[in-house]
């Protein structure tokens, strides 16, 4: 009883919201009641009166109101009130749509409106009688109306006028006349239907008795019945078979009456079942109601019967188990079987300006890059030219004796001779006798995200963890296979196009698997970049922002990890997608694995779990430098180890980074990451930090790239699709529709006692593991307030080995902090309770 009445108090923010939508109801009241009670007699705005006293039941106050608003709208004037109630519904009623802002579409509206109010107030000021004083269109109706009429006489500004009043309606509400019309339609059919059956109710004949002959008859049976279908159907519902009118052998629907009026409403009326919470929705619909549905009507009602959220099965008997100190997947209590991906129309349809380079211009290019070659005594020539989006690639065959290496060393004279921002020389290309000379383009395009989407290779790719990059110097579209590669490493300085790379690759999983065959792990040491996908059903646990549970995030994956392992190891499998395909040849078979791994004495439960699919796990960390100067070398174990091993178990990672120096991005990640990711870095030693090899520095930022696949050792230039933030929150919202996130509070949280989670293999430390002087240390350390090493070294006379460690182990067990960035620690324990 007492939630029930929580439930019904309102919050501050909700009673705040309420209170401004009663003010607009009630401001809306009162310009009804100002209008209604003008008197042309009344003291105004546009008139004077001797008289003081005011006839206008909202007072003079009103009285001002109603002229003001009759003046400048004159008819029109009554619109005020549903305005003032539409916003204050708009504002108050629906306060999260006013979060994300399509401004593209408040602008359309307000120019609907703003066309609507033009047409009504100069149509009456042309046909309608003046009220009391003042013009029927007001001074906008005057205005208008005799600026047109000079030029387009009577019947052509009355066309314009009407033309107004239509688009500005469809721009301000978004409703079609076409379908307005056809809904006035199918009512006048229904109207004309009840008339048509009215007489033989009355006469009580009934309807299995009555034939239709008349062909007449037939077709405008058939004609309401592709009214009824053409009508959308919910998501999540179902029709009942007996709604559906049977249809005879040609065809056309049989005009039968029916017996009585509740038959007779029922096949007037179409119901529709409860909706049903099942796996998959499959609406109930007879094609042969109508087979002569047009093409377009045909994939209006597929779009309408699709479903839009995701169903949720009942909640499974699994908890969360502990199996070898490790953590276990629980069955999802709210796990959500995923209806069609979100639709490729909610990115925006590329705008694009199109500067095509026209045949004698390459050739032109190629002439002036042979001549200024041979300037700086190289003869080369143009065998091959390669145009594309961001550049253009001239393909070289050297003449004998010349090295490559040359051509590389003359590369910024090149670029100042061809007045170009940059040019890189690509040594090697595979295949190929030449090198290549890529020169950016005169006018570069933007290569969208739903361009690449809307292609072939990301259709017809099978991989769940299947990515969007770009397009290559070509064009093409470059889609890769995240669990090929199987990590990820990403460098590029601030503006190189880096974080909207990592948001194109999120988003494009997004698009490409639901959260039963992908879940994220997301570490966004800046609280700003990743933050925005808080709340998506792909998530196992909250955006981490605190570094210091983005440690324990590393380290439940590298348990989770291992009880991966040992399970397929026991199922007799090779990797994760074997196991995904033991266990739905299993379902399929209708028969049911147990979990091999189960340990009754750590179990509440008397039966062992049912195993289920297991999805592939993607941890994405956005600035990898700043989690590695507060963790430190915590994280690099975590993530080499994850690195090593964690492709057959399906845990893969993407490590961003603005920084790619070596104590950041250090060689025991560098060797079990194999594909590098290079945006524009600012130096050759960055770029050889990432790639191994230079050519990043020449770079064009703005998503320009060096993609090194795994395996080979060039590298390819890669331009990197644009997404923009309100397509990301249009493609999160979607997916927050669907279903709920299933968050793992042991992901951050560690042990439920806060103690260490302990990997595999992993020891905890023993008092015989703790200094012998480790007691009399902290009271020296937490008395003075001094928590470096030397001053412990100094005070007990010891070597600075066995200083630094016994510092160490205070750091584990929290007396001291971790160093600053100039050695210093806090002393965080307070000092001892002196007794007297």
């Amino acid at each position: 009883m007492s939630e029930n009445q929580d439930t019904k108090i309102l919050s501050g923010v909700q009673r705040l919201l309420e209170g401004g939508l009663i003010f607009c109801a009630l401001l809306a009241t009162f310009i009804v009641i100002a209008l209604a009670s003008f008197d042309a007699t009344d003291p105004a705005w546009s008139q004077a009166s001797l008289s003081e006293d005011i006839q206008n039941y909202a007072g003079s106050v009103g009285a001002w109101v109603a002229d003001v608003l009759f003046y400048i709208m004159g008819f029109s004037a009554w619109l005020m009130p549903l305005i003032v109630v539409a916003s204050g519904m708009l504002i108050f009623r629906h306060p999260k749509q006013l979060a994300e802002v399509d401004y593209f579409a408040v602008g359309l509206r307000i120019i609907g409106f703003l066309l609507m109010l033009c047409g009504l107030t100069s149509l009456a000021s042309m046909n309608a009688n003046d009220i009391y004083d003042f013009s029927a269109g007001g001074v906008i109706g005057d205005v208008i109306s005799s600026t047109m009429l000079p030029y387009f006489s009577q019947l052509g500004t009355t066309l314009l006028l009407l033309w107004f009043v239509g688009a500005g309606f469809t721009l301000l509400t978004g409703v079609s006349w076409i379908t307005l019309v056809e809904t006035v339609g199918e009512a006048c059919i229904q109207v004309a239907l009840f008339l048509w059956r009215l007489p033989q109710r009355f006469s009580g004949q009934k309807a299995e008795t009555v034939e239709a002959n008349d062909d007449d008859t037939g077709r405008f049976m058939a004609l309401v019945n592709r009214f009824k279908t053409s009508k959308p159907i919910e998501a999540g519902t179902e029709t009942s078979d007996n709604t559906v009118e049977q249809t005879g052998n040609n065809g056309r629907s049989e005009p039968g009456i029916v017996a009585d009026e509740a038959l007779q409403h029922q096949r007037m009326e179409p119901s529709f079942a409860e909706p049903a919470f099942e796996p998959t929705i499959e609406p109930n619909i007879d094609l042969a109601i109508e087979p002569s549905i047009e093409p377009e009507r045909e994939s209006d009602i597929d779009a309408a019967l699709e479903p839009t959220l995701g169903s949720m099965r009942e909640p499974a008997d699994d908890t969360a188990k502990i199996v070898d100190g490790q953590v276990v997947l629980p069955a999802k209590a709210k796990k959500p079987t995923m209806a069609p991906l979100p639709d490729i129309g909610l990115l925006d349809v590329p705008n694009r300006s199109q500067n095509p380079i026209s045949q004698e211009e390459l050739d032109q290019v190629a002439r002036l890059v042979e001549a200024k070659l041979l300037d700086f005594n190289v003869t080369a020539t143009v065998v091959d030219v390669c145009p594309g989006p961001v550049i253009t690639r001239f393909e070289l065959d050297l003449a004998p004796g010349i090295k490559v290496s040359k051509i590389t060393g003359l590369a910024k004279d090149l670029a100042r001779a061809l007045s170009a921002v940059s040019v890189r020389v690509v040594e090697v290309i595979p295949g190929k006798s030449v090198i290549g000379l890529e020169l950016p383009n005169k006018f570069r395009e933007t290569v969208f995200m739903r361009d690449v989407l809307d292609t072939q290779a990301f259709a017809d790719s099978k991989s769940n963890l299947t990515m969007v990059l770009g397009s290559d110097i070509a064009g093409d579209p470059v889609v890769v296979d995240l669990g090929k590669m199987p990590h990820l490493l990403v460098a590029g300085t601030t503006g190189s196009g880096k974080s909207v790379g990592v948001n194109t690759m999120i988003v494009s999983l997004l698009y490409k698997s639901g959260p039963e065959d992908v879940r994220l792990i997301l570490i966004d040491p800046k609280m700003l970049e990743l933050s925005v996908y808080e709340g998506i059903p792909h998530l196992l646990c909250e955006v981490v922002t605190d570094m210091k549970q983005a440690s324990n995030a590393l380290r439940w994956c590298v348990g989770e990890m291992e009880r991966r392992y040992k399970l397929m190891s026991a199922m007799g499998v090779r990797n994760l997608k074997g196991y995904n395909a033991k266990i739905a040849e299993a379902e399929a078979a209708g028969e049911v694995i147990m979990d091999p791994l189960w340990n009754p004495a750590e179990s509440m439960q008397t039966q062992p779990p049912k195993l289920e699919k297991m999805p592939s796990i993607v941890v994405v960390v956005d600035e990898f430098a700043d989690m590695m100067m507060i963790v430190g070398k915590k994280v690099e174990e975590l993530i080499a180890r994850i690195a090593q091993k964690a492709r057959a178990a399906g845990i893969h990672l993407i490590l961003a980074t603005q920084r790619p120096s070596v104590d950041v991005i250090t060689g025991l990640i560098k060797a079990n990451v194999p594909t590098r990711m290079a945006f524009q870095v600012s130096s050759k030693i960055d770029s050889r930090t990432i790639l191994d090899q230079q050519g990043a520095e020449t770079l064009l930022g703005m998503g320009d790239m060096l993609y090194l696949p795994p395996g080979t050792g060039v590298p390819m230039r890669v331009h990197g699709a644009f997404v923009d933030d309100h397509e990301v929150h249009r493609v999160v919202a979607d997916w927050k529709q669907r279903a709920e996130p299933q968050y793992l509070e042991e992901i951050l949280a560690g042990t439920a006692d806060g103690e260490q989670v302990l990997m595999p293999g992993e020891v905890a430390e023993t008092d015989e593991d703790t200094d012998a002087l480790y007691d009399e240390a902290v009271m020296f350390v937490t008395e003075s307030r001094r928590g470096s090493i030397s001053s412990v070294q100094r005070k007990f006379k010891i070597g600075y080995n066995r200083a630094a460690r016994i510092i160490e182990q205070m750091e584990a067990q929290g007396v001291v902090s971790t160093p600053a960035h100039n050695g210093n620690r806090e002393v965080l324990a307070p000092p001892p309770v002196k007794v007297n």
